[in-house]
């Protein structure tokens, strides 16, 4: 049995109203709906893939109110001010103040598409690091947990490197992770029918488990930096 109950286009076409409109009467009018119709299912979600997660990594926090995105937008840091998004994500990954920039598996829908996938990002360059050494190490096992990541359908998709080799006498192959200042596998796809329906349940948990090598690495080289004291706890509580 699903949770899952599936997002449906005029919930999306409500969305990209409600974003059109940008205005809290819209909004106030329309809030039950954008509830049920897309905060809800993305929770659905959560408790469809939970069992998943936490065999994976235990400390993984899969609370779906706080890992679901909201649709209205915090603009006190933003460019932007509109006051509400036509997107909506779900970040699989540790509690993001105990663990701050440990690495996850995310869910997106937009009007244009869906997206999932995983990934990790840096607080500080020297986290990365950690990520380079274990590389290094092990390669053979990188290579594969890039291969598992590829069986998944998921794409390497990490789009800023540093100009000089980090490592300039690492064999080719590996230069193109060794370079890169985050890491990002995931796929991108059209098709919103499919996030209507439980399929788009069973492909999630079916990515997470052919791609779980590529997270165990990522993760192990989190812990290491975590442990060494490169990953700042506090950064969330600033």
């Amino acid at each position: 049995m699903y949770n899952y109950k599936g997002i449906q286009p005029e919930t999306i076409e409500l969305l990209s109203l409600n974003r059109f409109h940008d205005s809290k009467a819209f909004y106030e009018a329309h809030k039950e709906e954008l509830k049920q119709g897309a905060t809800i299912p993305m929770r659905q979600m959560v408790l469809d893939l939970s069992d998943l997660l936490c065999y994976l990594d235990p400390l993984m926090d899969t609370n779906p109110t706080y890992i679901v995105s909201r649709i209205r937008r915090d603009t006190r840091r933003t460019k932007s001010k509109l006051l509400y998004r036509e997107n909506l994500w779900v970040m699989f990954r540790r509690n993001k103040f105990e663990y701050p920039f440990a690495p996850f598996y995310w869910f997106e829908f937009k009007p244009e598409g869906y997206a999932y996938g995983l990934g990790m990002w840096t607080g500080k360059p020297a986290q990365f690091d950690e990520v380079r050494k274990l590389i290094v190490k092990e390669p053979e096992r990188w290579l594969n947990a890039v291969d598992c990541a590829e069986k998944a359908g998921l794409k390497y998709a990490t789009d800023e490197f540093y100009k000089k080799d980090k490592i300039p006498n690492a064999p080719e192959e590996l230069k193109k992770y060794l370079n890169a200042k985050s890491m990002v596998f995931c796929v991108w796809k059209k098709d919103l029918k499919r996030i209507a329906t439980t399929k788009i349940i069973d492909d999630m948990r079916k990515m997470i488990k052919t791609s779980s090598p590529m997270y165990e690495f990522l993760i192990e080289a989190y812990d290491n930096a975590f442990n060494e004291g490169l990953i700042n706890a506090d950064y969330y509580k600033r």
